[in-house]
């Protein structure tokens, strides 16, 4: 099970939640988790893209380790 989280909210931004949450047929603690899960998802998918374009610098900066990643050849299964 996971750890529980407890945050204050203003009135105002309760209110709001409330309100989505309702729509959604959720209760506020739901609905602040799917929330908040969602944003983490987008939080570690981004760092991997980051990476990703890391790499793909260096690649591009130096040919010999360019040319070590095109000797592995492109996997079966992948379009040529």
């Amino acid at each position: 099970m996971a750890d529980t989280l407890t945050i204050r909210l203003s009135p105002k931004d309760r209110e709001t939640l409330q309100e989505l949450a309702r729509a959604r047929g959720l209760g506020v603690s739901a609905l602040v988790r799917d929330l908040a899960e969602a944003e983490a998802r987008r939080v570690r998918r981004s760092a991997i893209r980051a990476e990703g374009e890391r790499i793909v610098a260096y690649l591009a900066e130096h040919p010999e380790a360019r040319e070590e990643i095109e000797s592995y050849g492109i996997p079966a299964g992948e379009p040529r």
